[in-house]
Parts: C-alpha cells; sequence; structure tokens
C-alpha cells in the first residue's frame, strides 16, 4: 500500500510538472508569437512609409522644377504683365501636373502679373503673406511650403509651393507660385487600402497637417507636434518607427515616419494595433485553446485516478470494516450462543427450585430476582445474535413508505417534546424484502440515540428516497449480480442536529458494547447493523462534532411488489404464521 500511495504521489508529481510543462511551452509560444507580430507590424510600416515618402518627394520635386524654370525665365527676361504666351505656358505646365491646380507669379506689390487662369488667383493680394514676406526678406530662402487653405472654387484644400524670383541684379523680383491639389493624395492613398484602423498622412515639418487618409477636415491645417508623437523622434534620425497614440482619434498604433530630402515636409504611416495583433489573437486562441484541452484532459486524468484511487481505498476501508465486524460477530454469535445454553439451564433450574421453595419467601424471591436478571441477560444475547446475524426473521414484502407512516406516532412519542420530527417519504411505494417489526425496532433505536445527542431539543428528520446501489455488484455474481446492480436501492435516512460524532468515535460506533454515554450496554448500534446486513441492506453512518448524525439505512428494492419468485428468492410464509396471513401482507403481524 505504502507503494502504491508513493507510486500515486509520484504520478501527481509528474502531473504537475507536465501542467507546467504544458503552461510554459504555451507561454513561450506566446511570447515569441507575439513579438514576431510585432516585428512584422513595424516592418510594415517602415516599408510603406519609406515608399510613400520617395513618391510623395518626387510629386513635390516635379512641382520644385516646374517653379525653377519659370524662375530662371522670369529672371532672365522681362516678360510683359499677363503676357498671352506666357500665360499659355503656364497652363501647359499646369495640365502635364495632375496634382497641380494653378501656377502664377506674384509682382514685388503683392499683385498677380501672370496666372495660369485659375480663378482663385483673381483678386489676390499677397503682400501681407507669410510666404510673400519670407521670400521677399530672406534672400537664397529657397523652396517655400505654405500653410493649407481651402479653394474658393470648390472647397478643396490647397497647399502652395513658393519660389523666389531675383533679378539680374539679384534684387527681388517677385515670386512664382504653384498650387497643390491635396486632393490627388489623398485619392491615392485611399486605393492602396490600409488595414482597418490605419492612416497615411503628410504634415509640415512644424506639425501642420497637409493630408490624412481616412480623410478628417477638421484636423487640416493643425498641428500635429505634441508630445508622443513622430515630431518628438525627428531629432533622433530622419526615418524610424514607434509605438504612440493619435492625436486626432487616441488611437494605439505602430507608427512610421519619414521626412522628405527637399521639402519641409515628412509622411507618416500608421497600423492599428488591434490590425496588427489580429494574426497573433487568432494564434493566441489555439494555443490558449489547446492548452486548455490539453490541461482539461490531464485535469480529468488526475481526478480519475484520484478518485478511482479515493474508491480503492474506500473499499478497503469497508472491506477492513466488515472483516471486524465478521470476525467480531462470530466471536459474538459463538458467546451468545454458549451463554443462551447457560441461561436456558439455569432458568430451568430456577423453574424447578420454586414449587419447593413456597414455604420460604426469601429463598423464594432470590430464585425470582435471578429469574429477572436471566431475562435482562436473555434480551442481551438475543442483540448479539442480531449483530451476528443469526436472529430469526420474519421476512415480508414491506412498503416502507406505510411503515414509517403508520410508526410515526410511536416516534414523535419516544423523541419527547423538545424534539420536532419532520418526516419525508419520496420512495414512491418502492417495495423491500424484510421483517417489518425489526425494522420498526431499528427506526425506535435510531430516534432514541439522537433524542440522547440533542439534550437541548432541535429537529430530527425521518426521510425515505431512492438511491442507486451502494457500491458496484462484481460481474462474478452473473444475473442475481447484474440485476442487483441495475436495481434501486431503498435509502432510509435519520438525520439529527446533536452533538455529532469525532471520527475515531465514527469508526467503533458498530462495534458490540461500545458506547459513549456512561450507561447502556452498546449493543443499539451494533443491533441495527446485524439487522440491516441479515435483510441485504447497507449501513452509512456520517457524523461530524457539532455538526449531528446521519444514519443512512439502504435496502435492495424489489420490481413488481407482489408475492411469489421476486428477484430469485422464492418467498414463503413463515412455518409459524397464523393462518391467513401471507409474507406479502405488510400490514399483517406474525
Amino acid at each position: 500500500m505504502r507503494f502504491r500511495s508513493l507510486g500515486f504521489t509520484s504520478f501527481l508529481a509528474l502531473a504537475g510538472m507536465l501542467a507546467a510543462a504544458i503552461v510554459l511551452i504555451g507561454t513561450l509560444d506566446l511570447w515569441y508569437s507575439y513579438n514576431d507580430a510585432i516585428e512584422r507590424g513595424e516592418g510594415i510600416v517602415s516599408n510603406l512609409v519609406l515608399l510613400l515618402a520617395e513618391q510623395t518627394e518626387r510629386t513635390f520635386q516635379a512641382v520644385d522644377l516646374t517653379l525653377l524654370s519659370i524662375r530662371d525665365v522670369l529672371s532672365t527676361y522681362d516678360v510683359p504683365k499677363h503676357d498671352a504666351t506666357f500665360e499659355e505656358m503656364l497652363r501647359n505646365r499646369v495640365s502635364s501636373l495632375p496634382y497641380v491646380s494653378a501656377i502664377y507669379v506674384i509682382g514685388t506689390d503683392g499683385l498677380p502679373t501672370q496666372s495660369s487662369g485659375y480663378p482663385d488667383v483673381l483678386g489676390v493680394d499677397a503682400v501681407d503673406s507669410a510666404a510673400f514676406q519670407a521670400l521677399r526678406d530672406t534672400p537664397g530662402l529657397g523652396l517655400r511650403v505654405g500653410h493649407p487653405r481651402r479653394s474658393k472654387v470648390d472647397n478643396a484644400w490647397l497647399v502652395t509651393l513658393s519660389r523666389r524670383i531675383d533679378r539680374p541684379d539679384g534684387t527681388f523680383g517677385g515670386i512664382v507660385v504653384a498650387a497643390v491639389d491635396l486632393r490627388f493624395y489623398e485619392t491615392f492613398y485611399r486605393r492602396l487600402r490600409i488595414a482597418d484602423g490605419g492612416f497615411i498622412e503628410i504634415a509640415l515639418s512644424d506639425g501642420t497637417l497637409l493630408v490624412r487618409t481616412p480623410a478628417a477636415d477638421e484636423a487640416i491645417g493643425k498641428s500635429l507636434a505634441v508630445p508622443g508623437t513622430a515630431f518628438d523622434y525627428l531629432s533622433h534620425g530622419p526615418s524610424g518607427v514607434f509605438w504612440g497614440t493619435s492625436p486626432i482619434d487616441r488611437m494605439e498604433r505602430v507608427i512610421g515616419y519619414s521626412t522628405l530630402d527637399n521639402v519641409p515636409a515628412l509622411v507618416l504611416v500608421g497600423l492599428a494595433q488591434r490590425s496588427v495583433l489580429r494574426p497573433w489573437r487568432g494564434h493566441a486562441a489555439v494555443v490558449i485553446g489547446a492548452m486548455a484541452v490539453l490541461l482539461a484532459l490531464l485535469a480529468a486524468l488526475v481526478y480519475s485516478l484520484s478518485r478511482s484511487r479515493r474508491r480503492e481505498r474506500e473499499e478497503q476501508a469497508r472491506l477492513r470494516r466488515v472483516q471486524r465486524m465478521e470476525s467480531l460477530g462470530r466471536i459474538a454469535g459463538g458467546i451468545a450462543h454458549d451463554f443462551g445454553n447457560t441461561i436456558r439451564v439455569v432458568q430451568t433450574a430456577c423453574t424447578l427450585l420454586k414449587p419447593s421453595l413456597k414455604n420460604n419467601p426469601d429463598a423464594l424471591s432470590l430464585v425470582e430476582e435471578t429469574e429477572h436478571v436471566l431475562r435482562s441477560a436473555k434480551s442481551m444475547t438475543e442483540s448479539l445474535l442480531a449483530f451476528a446475524r443469526r436472529q430469526d426473521l420474519r421476512p415480508r414484502l414491506t412498503v416502507i413508505d406505510d411503515l414509517v407512516s403508520g410508526f410515526a406516532m410511536i416516534l414523535k412519542q419516544a423523541a419527547g417534546p423538545r424534539i420536532v420530527i419532520e418526516i419525508s417519504l419520496a420512495s414512491d411505494g418502492a417495495t423491500c424484502l424484510l421483517d417489518p417489526v425489526q425494522l420498526e425496532a431499528t427506526l425506535l433505536n435510531l430516534v432514541l440515540n439522537s433524542r440522547d445527542a440533542m439534550p437541548d431539543g432541535g429537529t430530527l428528520k425521518v426521510e425515505t428516497g431512492l438511491s442507486a446501489p451502494p457500491h458496484p455488484f462484481p460481474t462474478a455474481l452473473g444475473a442475481e449480480g447484474g440485476e442487483r446492480a441495475s436495481q434501486a436501492w431503498l435509502r432510509l435516512s435519520v438525520i439529527d442536529q446533536g452533538v455529532g460524532m469525532a471520527p475515531a468515535v465514527v469508526e467503533q460506533a458498530f462495534d458490540p458494547f461500545f458506547t459513549t454515554k456512561g450507561q447502556g450496554n452498546g449493543l443499539g448500534l451494533s443491533q441495527v447493523l446485524g439487522f440491516v446486513q441479515q435483510s441485504n441492506g447497507e449501513v452509512r453512518l456520517e457524523s461530524e462534532e457539532g455538526h449531528g448524525t446521519r444514519v443512512h439505512l439502504l435496502f435492495p428494492t424489489l420490481p413488481g411488489g407482489s408475492s411469489g419468485d421476486v428477484g430469485g428468492v422464492q418467498l414463503s410464509a413463515p412455518q409459524d404464521a397464523p393462518p391467513g396471513t401471507s409474507p406479502g401482507d405488510p400490514s399483517g403481524k406474525p
């Protein structure tokens, strides 16, 4: 047994190690796959932002080259205002650049001198504009990118790219301006079908937003240069990737940025964290599900083996108790048999002596006292015979619900005024083969024990119901074992709220002459056990100190509820039964 216990302990340790290994491997897989998903998302953003930055820079570069060529012409030649040939050339340049809405020239006075014909240019006075003043006051400034504004023609967002025009003597000669339609970039980026929650943006170096896909008109022209954005990272390099929260919609994203070489702007690409981690979440669901299944199977195996081991130990304990009770029964039966013979001899001697002692009252009184003591001793031997399962029973088909219902008044009287008896009958009229008189005595014995355990009163429950067999019957019993394993059993329970018993007391409760009351002969529960086992039933005793005691009497039920050949047992009336009675009469008394 110690070896087997050690083996089960080793199995539990192995199962624990296996469960830890499953959790560890699953956790490591989730960790590595998570990092892989993060790296993959960062790689996608990094590659995409570099490609888009290159494409965006080429468009701005094409506009700038156009402005440079126009600047060179105006710096070399004195072109009259609104020269038809020159303005036609400007219109041709606009038609070759689909993202440019207009090209126009602003003179030194801030008024247009040449125009591609875009209505927005009419009436423009740029003398107070920041771009005009910056280019006028700062020779060699280079390309100037203005802030976005709405077109007066179609309300579209525009941004201007400007270059300074120098006269041959180096003095300020005006500026040449190209109006770029930002819808071109928005449409182009929309075709890329970036993942849900992602965005593509173009912003100036000072943080001013020029373009955003998906569209966010309310944010165009506003500054994105807040803490935690790409503008915090520009000092580390012209491009990079970081995880942050967008100031527009407060969504967590992986964001890539790349500045443009010849334009004071940068391109930003963001992918939502949920989109980046969506494949990982699917993988995580599979891994966690697999871990849960494996752990559940392992737990089920451990539970099954533990339950089997517990059943085995209970069966072994039950077998030990049965063997001990059998040994005690044989000893008690032998003692009771021999002691009964001795009692009968003494009783016979007393009977013979009594006529000769009529003239000696003192001696006659002593003989009669001896007979009284002998009757008590005979009662004790009958209890021992009941425990040894050698008492004479008169079994008959008995509906226990009816028996308990008819015996309820006597039980209530026996319990006394301080105890309330609650009777619940739920065995659906099940029939058992047993001695009804002995069952009543057994019930009375249990109620008296419960009364003694509740000196302050309380509630005592007497319940009946149907139950599964108390333990499996071996198939070696053949048809009888199979039938007993499949039939229902009747459970008769007596439940009190008394002081209860300690485990050590429960272990010895059925032993003959064992008592904790300080009075009585300790044969009450022994007689109960003997009667139930002699009736092919079983007894279950559950008790805990301070929480009362529960005694369950289990009897096999009989199908049909009629006399005759029932359950493989041929029933017949006892030889000393009065005429007109039969074992099938549950109300008859022998």
